[in-house]
């Protein structure tokens, strides 16, 4: 499948921002120096304020708020949201420690990603929240910008942006796509909505690939409409059809994800423990317990312990997994990420 417009137009100009922001407060009758004066909540003095969110996307409509990206140098801060309704609609401010985010956004594009050592719940939870704060800062209207942030700022604006973007989605496509393979058997259901999900992360990632690089997913029907792809729109409501026999339409939708996004390989499934697990061993057995709510029992003695970030197991994105471990990831008990293999995995 082709997109249909050029990334060059990732990144709308100020002109477009200004008269997106202005149609917005206009009808609220809310001026842009109120809005300003918002981002000053006690935390310290604003070095970067961004009016963001869908508004500023273009996909905005009378019953949006309009969201406020906050960053003050103070290093007592990680994150602080409040939320405003002064002005008779909502703002949403969030504060967060510049610095932080400084970090937090060289990382999406100096580190290999995804890899072993590193792909986790917590590390991709992190990465996605990272992802999505810069996303809203490079697509939102400078309000407030002291050197060197306004340089800072401007530097989100390129096509590594885009590349990240279009990164996460693809693997997040791959890695639903797996989570479904997986369920069909006990959970079809499931299976059909992890199913649909990968074709969403897939769509979103066409979208992305074409310059609406916009992150948040709800948003997939509109990015495709602002590209005029017909064709990613059809895939789209098939998709989002009931799935009234998930056995036939889990492999349909795994066939539109491989369609958008290309084969898994060479990425490897890796599973680690989800959070709350506890693992005792009882002679050639180990009793797995989430949250000590529910417990499974393995024929394995060599599990990893419940407190170790080790790999459970990993095998090439498609594989089958192991009969005795399978009852684990249908209940909840393992995480499930994917990864490119190298250097820890022998080709």
């Amino acid at each position: 499948m082709q997109t249909t417009s050029a990334r060059a137009d990732a990144f709308p100009g100020p002109g477009i921002l200004q008269s997106r922001l202005a149609a917005f407060l206009d009808e609220r009758a809310i001026t842009t120096d109120a809005v300003r004066r918002e981002a000053d909540q006690g935390m310290g003095a604003p070095v970067l304020a961004v009016a963001a969110g869908s508004v500023l996307a273009g996909f905005g409509n009378h019953r949006s708020d309009l969201d406020l990206f906050v960053l003050v140098e103070n290093d007592r801060l990680t994150r602080f949201p409040v939320q405003s309704h002064e002005h008779g609609t909502l703002i949403d401010v969030n504060i967060r420690r510049a610095s932080a985010v400084r970090d937090t956004t060289a990382a999406l594009r100096v580190e290999p990603w995804p890899r072993f050592a590193s792909v986790g719940e917590s590390g991709w939870n992190h990465r996605r929240r990272a992802l999505n704060t810069a996303n809203r800062l490079a697509l939102g209207l400078p309000l407030v910008a002291a050197p060197p942030w306004d340089a800072w700022y401007a530097a989100l604006r390129a096509p590594w942006h885009a590349d990240v973007v279009e990164q996460w989605w693809t693997v997040e496509a791959h890695r639903l796509a797996q989570a479904a393979r997986w369920l069909l058997g006990a959970k079809p259901m499931a299976a059909a909505a992890r199913a649909r999900e990968a074709v969403v992360a897939a769509l979103n990632a066409r979208a992305a690939a074409g310059g609406q690089v916009y992150f948040p997913a709800k948003w997939v029907g509109e990015k495709l409409k602002a590209l005029d792809d017909a064709e990613g729109l059809a895939v789209l409501g098939d998709a989002l059809a009931p799935p009234l026999d998930p056995r036939e339409r889990v492999p349909h939708c795994l066939g539109l994800v491989e369609r958008l996004v290309g084969p898994a390989g060479p990425l490897h499934a890796v599973l680690r423990w989800s959070t709350g697990i506890g693992t005792t061993v009882l002679d050639d057995r180990t009793v797995v317990d989430r949250w000590q709510l529910r417990a499974l029992e393995v024929l394995r003695s060599d599990l990893p312990h419940q407190e170790s970030d080790a790999v459970v197991w990993s095998g090439p994105a498609g594989s089958a997994l192991p009969d005795d471990l399978l009852p684990l990831f249908v209940g909840g008990m393992m995480w499930l990420g994917v990864a490119h293999p190298d250097p820890e995995v022998p080709a």
